[in-house]
């Protein structure tokens, strides 16, 4: 952060009052640049920019895809189009054991063949009203033991709604093809 520009360089008072809030200049200017390399990790500032609208990609990309994986993608978006990048983008979507072969049959063709098997597990809730407010519980097996989860392949779940998101980031003249193997 830079410093407010003295009005007299060789006042002794304005120097006083400038070395009493250096200090924390110090603090605002670190805190400012932390901010600056923590918020694109933070998945609500994900929600606001798909909510708002404000990236291309929100009309390509699920909601609770988008949140999750925003970071990545547009780190990805510097060197879009390289293998690196895609390999980083579906890493964040899929999981890191997506599985991603790429093969070039010839100049400004390309063939990407993604196997997704990334599991996620969702608790199973209920949902009643107490006090005028939304109590969510666990829904358990007979026994009272186990709870009872859901199991889905993590990121997209169609061919379509990839090809979608990776529409955003081929590079102009390069003809990709995508095939998406969930399981």
């Amino acid at each position: 952060m830079a410093y407010p520009q003295k009005y007299k360089a060789t006042d002794a008072i304005e120097e006083k009052f400038y070395q009493g809030a250096a200090p924390l200049f110090d603090i605002l200017s670190t805190e400012r640049d932390d901010f600056f390399d923590e918020a694109y990790a933070c998945f609500v500032l994900g929600e606001v920019l798909w909510d708002s609208n404000r990236s291309p990609l929100s009309n390509a990309i699920a909601r609770d895809i988008f949140r999750t994986s925003f970071e990545g993608i547009f780190d990805s978006f510097v060197e879009v189009g390289s293998f690196e990048s895609y390999i980083s983008v579906f890493e964040k979507i899929f999981g890191v054991d997506v599985d991603i072969q790429f093969t070039v049959p010839a100049p400004g063709k390309l063939e990407i063949d993604i196997t997704a098997a990334g599991i996620e597990l969702n608790n199973f809730a209920a949902r009643i009203i107490e006090s005028e407010a939304y109590v969510l519980y666990d829904v358990i097996t007979q026994d009272g033991v186990d709870e009872i989860m859901f199991q889905s392949i993590k990121g997209f779940t169609s061919q379509y709604e990839l090809e979608r998101m990776l529409f955003e980031m081929v590079p102009a003249g390069v003809w990709t093809t995508i095939t998406l193997t969930l399981g």
